[in-house]
């Protein structure tokens, strides 16, 4: 499996994102990253200097100072079994320099915010199965429906529309503008951000305060829309990275963004609009789950024969929670069908001439860390309960959506 060589160093934190990236939640929540599992503090009512001197940020830093991963950043550990975690996203991600001056790293370092992560609402037009109605709107009905039938699917978190109503909030982030001096990327995700006026918003706000030339986005979208003020907008930022989601190809794509409607056809047609703008780059982001185990062979032949010289492709996402879409769950021949499955597909790819890593020449599409999480072994009990959870909540979304998704997966028929 892949891991970053910073990542083992004994001299440097266990994670960087503590003191370079910030995600700011929807309801103020203050936290180093999207996964991470507490809060920190409240953006609405304190500023970010406030914050981050405060008990629980500088306890957060002391325990990675000290390479102690603490209950809080588990969900990392966890995704470091099967795939990619967030804090070998960002060893990745940020300078090289800064990763080497991590070793000087204390808890009372000034903030040095790189990294910038905005999840303003859970505004979204679909509604995926790996999602949920509290990350999306698009669940709403559904989303009710089952939980009236079957609440153990999700916590009871409030169903609808979630999300900030302005952005006041903006002068308590930077009411130290100094922290940001250095910041290199600006993240946005949802629900789904090219569908939230929400967004649009704060990258005006980066444009009216002359910010937004010195800064690269990078943003996670399903690529079902792209309204004409987005493409604008997108032209007064340094550079655009689209984490594009394809989880599937054909019918089972259309299964996995909610049925009704979501066609492959569309989404191959508004592809070209995102290609047509010039300072765009395109990364594929294949979130693995069992659903669609059996189809990362027909995405990797649909990327390879339409796609490979004009955009990458991640597979490095797999999914933890909620547990009974983890590969690590399958019953064990199906794990190993699904090895097979994968078996001629390269861990290793070229990047596209228009990247802007192409004098890196290759790049790693995850499939190694995809067949780990698969010989992993689990245990037996806890796999057996979860998979049929897997089972009892796609044929519950069937009845609810009027599909079929075990028709689209021939290799699961003897076990659901």
């Amino acid at each position: 499996m892949y891991r970053n060589k910073f990542l083992d160093m004994e001299n440097l934190p266990t994670c960087i994102a503590p003191w370079h990236a910030l995600t700011i939640k929807w309801g103020g929540n203050v936290v180093p990253d999207i996964i991470y599992k507490d809060k920190l503090g409240d953006i609405n009512n304190n500023t970010l200097k406030e914050i981050w001197n405060g008990d629980d940020y500088k306890a957060l830093r002391e325990m990675h100072r000290n390479r102690q991963v603490p209950p809080s950043c588990a969900n990392c550990a966890k995704k470091e079994k099967s795939g990619r975690s967030r804090r070998m996203y960002f060893w990745d991600k940020l300078d090289y320099d800064l990763r080497m001056e991590s070793e000087t790293l204390d808890v009372d370092s000034t903030p040095d915010i790189r990294y910038l992560d905005f999840t303003l609402s859970n505004k979204c037009n679909l509604a995926c199965i790996h999602c949920g109605p509290f990350v999306s709107t698009g669940w709403t009905k559904d989303g009710k429906k089952l939980n009236k039938e079957k609440p153990e699917y999700w916590k009871q978190e409030p169903i609808g529309f979630n999300g900030v109503k302005e952005l006041s909030f903006m002068d308590n982030l930077f009411a130290n503008p100094e922290y940001f001096r250095n910041l290199q990327w600006l993240a946005l995700r949802g629900g789904e951000p090219l569908y939230d006026e929400r967004c649009y918003e704060v990258l005006k706000w980066f444009v009216e305060n002359d910010l937004a030339k010195n800064i690269a986005l990078d943003i996670s979208t399903n690529a079902t829309v792209f309204e004409d003020r987005f493409k604008e907008i997108f032209k007064e930022f340094k550079h655009i990275e689209l984490l594009i989601s394809i989880e599937a190809t054909d019918e089972l794509y259309s299964i996995i963004r909610g049925g009704k409607g979501y066609q492959w056809s569309d989404l191959e047609d508004n592809l070209e609009k995102f290609y047509a703008e010039d300072n765009i780059e395109i990364t594929f982001a294949v979130t693995v789950m069992i659903t669609n185990i059996f189809n990362l062979d027909k995405v990797w032949d649909w990327f390879y024969n339409n796609h490979r010289k004009r955009a990458s492709i991640s597979m490095t996402n797999v999914v933890v929670n909620p547990a009974y879409l983890n590969i690590a769950h399958m019953p064990r021949e199906l794990k190993n069908k699904a090895l097979e499955k994968i078996e001629h597909l390269p861990n290793m790819e070229m990047w596209p001439i228009t990247n802007s890593r192409v004098d890196t020449f290759e790049y790693q599409t995850g499939i190694d860390d995809i067949r780990a999480g698969l010989k992993r072994e689990t245990n037996e009990e806890e796999a057996t309960k979860y998979w049929d959870w897997f089972v009892k909540y796609t044929k519950d979304l069937d009845r609810l959506r009027g599909t079929d998704t075990f028709a689209n997966i021939p290799e699961m028929e003897k076990y659901t």
